[in-house]
């Protein structure tokens, strides 16, 4: 296990921040989630750390552009 100031040190050396890793890796699984249409929306946003399907909506409209249901629903059809 390594301190937080160590992980910050090295990602830093890396170009990269927590937080862009951690948004790059709740949009990975978003996807992932969403393409199970067993899944609804809410959990999906539950699933990858969001307590409120808004923020979610939010988030994923602004890594995509698109709404998770728009998103989903391309999926349906290709």
């Amino acid at each position: 296990m390594m301190s937080e100031r160590t992980l910050q040190r090295r990602l830093t050396e890396e170009g990269a921040s927590f937080k862009q890793l951690l948004a790059k890796t709740r949009r990975e699984m978003a996807v992932t989630y969403l393409a199970d249409p067993a899944l609804e929306i809410k959990e999906v946003a539950f699933l990858v750390g969001y307590e409120d399907p808004n923020s979610f909506y939010r988030a994923f409209r602004s890594w995509t552009v698109e709404t998770p249901a728009n998103w989903r629903a391309a999926l349906v059809t290709e």
